[in-house]
């Protein structure tokens, strides 16, 4: 059976349901009990979290413990606190806590009092003896949907108002809180867990679609020039207006997000000088990957990406449609060509205005990102399905330009030590790896209404992936017979079906879940071995999570 490095999910029936785990007093665990029956009088040591989660205007939210709590009741206190039960690691436990109790979905979660430990006495005599890390998240939403069991009320309170509110009359507040606020105020007096701590992805995505924007209606004021009043005829966009609606806002922004973790783990500041090349670089490779997408459909002759025809197929239909002469599908071909080369035209002019060093990892991530599909394409054609040149493709033409090389230009814009940028590259291989095995899987069993392309067309054009490598193993009989001639006419799109049913018999799907999990355990292992800022580390942590078990 495939291992899911995912969080374990308990139950009523389970005998670790809602367990604490027991501690010594440095913190390693001695076992478990009910939660129930351990807060009482005389309260073993036990594992705890405490959570301040902030929202886009930098205020925190507190919350008022529900009447019927046991300890506390009706008591304003932190975000969200809790317990992690057997084998859960704390920052599983927050999440899982702050939905169950907030319904609230959080992003990185940043340690700010790692060895924060209290005990306290409520006045029913119940105690709280708990080692208790304290961490800081941001949330998107803009308000928590309580389970009222858990909070009677909740509130954004202004971190600066709150901080004040809590030193004049701490006895208002959870003891823990009371004791947490001045030690977070003494690390950060200048400023809130809110504006020096907390990463804010979306802020980073909103000034790379400004600065794309920008691009492109400069690039639309040229054109015009260049157009001299001659009409764009059988399009429905011309290219710079279309390219502008399939760039700005679009996508999942990955690249942004990995450049952005590789800024921030090499020390950088968000909102510093040094942040302007960050958004620059992550602005042009978000315009590279456009280039990517569209040549990539053109070669594949796939039909939809992201949800929407290709821009081949949509040239195609505009041709059609207008009447136009000549062959429609040649003519959108041709079209969808040219619009790639655009996109990378204003990602090198982008790429343009980085420093030196940037620009020079910009020319190799360029052209290694070309060497990868051609690799791909001449490996088709000779029908390679080794181990190692299907590593080589999905390194070249997948993991480094959507991984590792991101990681890499926002470790360079903080102007990070080459050691520090090593880290980082080490690190990104194998989240790059399991990027790739995850989109193996999800060319062959992804659910296209989530991932915007036709399930087991990797399959039909006989792709080089690790995923053929496996089946080539694995699968016998007429199976292996279809597998052998995948990508020649003797294949039809009705074949894919039954291959795709002897791949997961054959378990070629629990085979890749196996090997993503190992890249994902290699690459947590670089980060603890790391002296990254634990800003970067948490968002890369939390990154590879969401690439690794992606549906998308």
């Amino acid at each position: 059976m495939a291992l899911q490095h995912k969080p374990r999910q308990f139950g009523p029936g389970d005998l670790a349901f809602d367990d604490v785990v027991l501690a010594d007093d440095a913190g390693s665990p001695l076992g478990s009990a009910p939660r129930i029956d351990v807060h009482t009088e005389q309260t073993p040591l036990h594992l705890a979290f405490s959570t301040y989660l902030f929202n886009a205007r930098g205020e925190v939210l507190l919350t008022r413990r529900a009447l019927g709590k046991k300890t506390w009741p009706g008591v304003w206190t932190n975000s969200c606190c809790g317990h992690p039960r057997p084998s859960e690691s704390l920052e599983d436990a927050a999440r899982r806590r702050i939905r169950e109790e907030l319904g609230l979905t959080v992003g990185p979660l940043v340690p700010l009092l790692p060895e924060f430990r209290y005990r306290a006495v409520d006045a029913s005599g119940i105690v709280e003896n708990e080692i208790c890390p304290v961490f800081a998240g941001y949330v998107t939403e803009a308000d928590p949907r309580p389970n009222p069991d858990e909070v009677a009320e909740w509130a954004w309170v202004p971190w600066g108002k709150f901080a004040a509110a809590i030193t004049a009359t701490p006895h208002v507040y959870s003891p823990w809180a009371a004791l947490q606020v001045p030690l977070l105020v003494s690390k950060q007096p200048a400023a809130s867990p809110s504006t020096v701590r907390i990463p804010d992805v979306e802020a980073v995505c909103r000034d790379v679609d400004a600065l794309l924007t920008e691009e492109i209606e400069t690039l639309t004021a040229e054109w015009d020039v260049y157009a001299d009043g001659n009409g764009v005829d059988v399009l429905a966009l011309d290219l710079p207006t279309w390219l502008g609606d399939l760039l700005v806002g679009r996508g999942k922004r990955l690249r942004v997000a990995m450049s952005y973790w590789g800024f921030l783990a090499a020390g950088g500041t968000h909102g510093s000088a040094d942040y302007v090349y960050l958004v620059r670089a992550a602005a042009a490779l978000e315009a590279l990957h456009l280039f990517a997408l569209v040549h990539d459909d053109v070669m594949d002759e796939s039909a939809s990406r992201r949800g929407r025809p290709s821009a081949h197929v949509e040239a195609t239909r505009w041709h059609a449609a207008s009447g136009g002469v000549g062959d429609a599908r040649l003519f959108g071909t041709n079209i969808a060509v040219l619009l790639g080369d655009l996109a990378h035209t204003v990602a090198d002019r982008i790429a343009d205005g980085l420093p030196s060093p940037l620009r020079k990892v910009w020319y190799a991530l360029c052209v290694e990102l070309v060497a990868g599909q051609r690799a791909d394409l001449t490996g088709a054609a000779a029908g390679r399905r080794d181990l190692a040149h299907a590593e080589h493709v999905a390194r070249l033409k997948s993991g480094r330009y959507s991984i590792e090389r991101p990681l890499e230009l926002g470790a360079m814009a903080a102007g990070a030590m080459p050691e520090v940028v090593d880290a980082l590259l080490r690190c990104g291989e194998h989240i790059g790896r399991a990027f790739a095995l995850r989109d193996d899987f999800l060319g062959v069993w992804g659910d296209p209404r989530l991932t915007g392309k036709p399930a087991g067309d990797d399959l039909l054009e006989a792709k080089a992936t690790v995923l053929l490598t496996l089946a080539r193993a694995r699968l016998k009989g007429y199976a292996a017979y279809v597998l052998a001639r995948l990508g020649t006419p003797d294949v039809t799109p009705d074949d894919i079906p039954v291959l795709i049913l002897a791949l997961r018999e054959a378990g070629v799907d629990a085979a890749l879940e196996e090997l993503i999990h190992a890249e994902y355990d290699a690459a947590m292992a670089c980060l603890d071995a790391s002296s990254l800022s634990q800003l970067g580390v948490a968002g890369i942590r939390d990154a590879a999570r969401a690439i690794a078990w992606r549906d998308a």
